[in-house]
């Protein structure tokens, strides 16, 4: 801790001293944070992402994309650990710099200024932990009026039972910028009772443009917890792709973006497959601030096997002008599994509209029979209502990645139990 700056060592303290009066959170399985080491087994950095342990590279292979040449940086942090990096200075322009947080709070004494700004660290007891004991994470800080073509990639393994890893990343769009960020959380078959509490937050200057996509691939022994913050300034732009191929034993998430500037806007898109006998907490809120703001927020479940998935969605607003959408819509393809909706809309204006619509069922009988009927097998028409339904085409994922997202959701539906 002597290596930090005294506004990160006083944040440290404080942030110790407020967990045991901190509330626990209000959303997800409760879990017994005490159940979980803050340190783990340390893994070394390594020049080549073959090089990487079987065991870090097999669970890197479920997220499809930390292997493709279409994408300008490769990072991956295993438990707090910074373990590869690979900038291609070709993709990535100068005024771009993509660091490890640690080096990056040593670096940066403005960094004070974005350390818990957009999340609040006084929340609950998890952020409360996550401030005293994060380690590791990635910032990235993209110059003003620079546009990165392809995505940059930062991919988290736990590879420790019983370890929580608490990992914070910052994101920082200066204006006029743009980048598209992939995130990868996963972990090795082998291990148990861990979790992951990745902590993002995400800065997007005036008319600047960032898009995220997160692909989540838990086994059913592992709890997530990812935790997302962001704020848009005027005429910026934030668009955000969660996909949950498979959640773990549970998982709770509600990633927030505050549209604070004029003609700011936001796209919320996630798709959350059930599996196992998972619990999935997920949501996304959006508060319009800043006059003529926009949000649209989309959410998908699936629950298969003998999953439970709560959808939570929220648009607020007191801004003049503004407008959202709220669409949460659940399909149910087995009679053990559960799944609710709970869309809100709040005003404090008159001149705002808001609007949503909310719908849970099950594969239409005359459908199914109507593509049985053209020569499909049942299971095949089932996966072609089902990938329909979830829509992976809404996210505009770049190629291969989009494809490579069907066939997963395909395989994943065809080992599901119905």
């Amino acid at each position: 801790m002597n290596s930090f700056p005294q506004w990160f060592i006083e944040k440290r303290r404080f942030a110790e001293k407020f967990i045991e009066k901190a509330p626990e959170p209000k959303y997800g399985l409760k879990l017994d944070w005490n159940k979980f080491r803050l340190s783990a087994e340390k893994y070394y950095r390594t020049m080549d992402i073959d090089d990487l342990p079987p065991e870090v590279k097999g669970s890197l292979q479920n997220l499809v994309f930390p292997f493709s040449k279409n994408i300008a940086a490769n990072i991956v942090h295993v438990n707090e650990t910074l373990v590869y990096e690979k900038i291609i200075r070709e993709m990535v322009p100068r005024g771009v710099e993509i660091i490890n947080i640690e080096d990056a709070i040593r670096k940066y004494d403005w960094l004070k200024n974005y350390w818990f700004r957009a999340f609040p660290l006084t929340l609950n007891k998890l952020s409360a932990i996550h401030g005293a004991y994060s380690k590791g994470g990635a910032f990235i800080h993209v110059g003003e009026n620079i546009k990165v073509k392809k995505p940059i990639s930062s991919c988290f393994v736990v590879a420790s039972s019983r370890y929580a890893q608490l990992s914070h990343s910052i994101v920082i769009a200066e204006p006029g910028s743009e980048i598209h960020i992939l995130t990868g959380c996963t972990a090795p078959l082998t291990v148990q009772g861990s979790l992951h509490a990745g902590l993002t937050e995400v800065y997007v200057k005036r008319n600047a443009r960032v898009v995220s996509t997160m692909i989540e691939y838990w086994h059913r022994k592992v709890h997530s917890r990812p935790l997302k913050a962001v704020i848009v300034e005027d005429g910026g732009e934030y668009v955000e792709n969660l996909i949950m191929l498979k959640p773990g034993l549970s998982i709770q998430a509600y990633p927030t973006v505050i549209l604070k500037g004029k003609n700011s806007s936001t796209i919320l898109r996630s798709i959350v497959i059930g599996t196992d006998s998972s619990d999935i907490d997920i949501g996304e809120a959006a508060y319009l601030v800043g006059e003529n703001s926009k949000a649209r927020l989309i959410t998908r479940g699936l629950a298969l096997d003998s999953s439970y998935i709560k959808q939570r969605t929220k648009v607020w607003s007191k801004a003049s002008k503004s407008s959202g959408y709220v669409e949460c819509s659940g399909l149910i393809l087995s009679d053990k599994a559960k799944l609710e909706t709970y869309p809100t809309l709040q005003t404090l204006v008159k001149d705002t509209e808001l609007y949503h619509e909310s719908s849970i069922g099950k594969v239409a009988e005359d459908q199914l029979f109507y593509l049985i009927s053209r020569g499909f097998s049942e299971e095949e028409a089932t996966a072609l209502m089902i990938r329909g339904f979830l829509d992976p085409d809404m996210l505009d994922l770049p190629e291969p990645l989009l494809s490579q997202v069907k066939s997963i959701i395909d395989l994943i539906v065809r080992k599901a139990k119905m």
